[in-house]
């Protein structure tokens, strides 16, 4: 046994549609939400690269394989020849760090960086409020 549909009811077939205004609704916002994802990761930070000011009072994080290490970014290192040599400096990598060699008297921490740097404990450290 059958039962009849009410005259007043929702039920009844679905009204048609152009075939080309299906594939429009879906396509449309796909587009829009994809382009909108490529523009964001344009304007991501990438952080501060080596030997520019991190950290401080607005909190500047490092790009990726760098380290903020006492006000400037470093890089993260295994051994020496990891580290990016630094024009009249020697490197050293401790702890996963790679850091500045110096010494007050003859070899003083190179200016040639983004940040201004100070000899501190024989190590090149940003100079405080740089």
């Amino acid at each position: 046994m059958r039962v009849k549909p009410a005259l007043d009811s929702t039920r009844g077939p679905a009204l048609p549609y152009p075939a080309g205004m299906r594939s429009s609704t879906i396509l449309i916002p796909l587009l829009f939400t994809l382009a909108a994802g490529i523009a964001c990761k344009d304007d991501a930070p990438k952080g501060a690269e080596f030997g520019e000011p991190c950290g401080g009072d607005d909190g500047t994080p490092c790009a990726e394989g760098l380290e903020c290490y006492i006000g400037y970014c470093d890089e993260n290192c295994a051994e020496d020849s990891d580290c990016q040599p630094v024009e009249g400096s020697e490197r050293e990598c401790y702890g996963g760090l790679c850091h500045i060699v110096c010494d007050d008297k003859s070899m003083p921490c190179p200016q040639s960086l983004s940040t201004p740097l100070e000899c501190t404990l024989g190590w090149c450290n940003a100079i405080n409020g740089a």
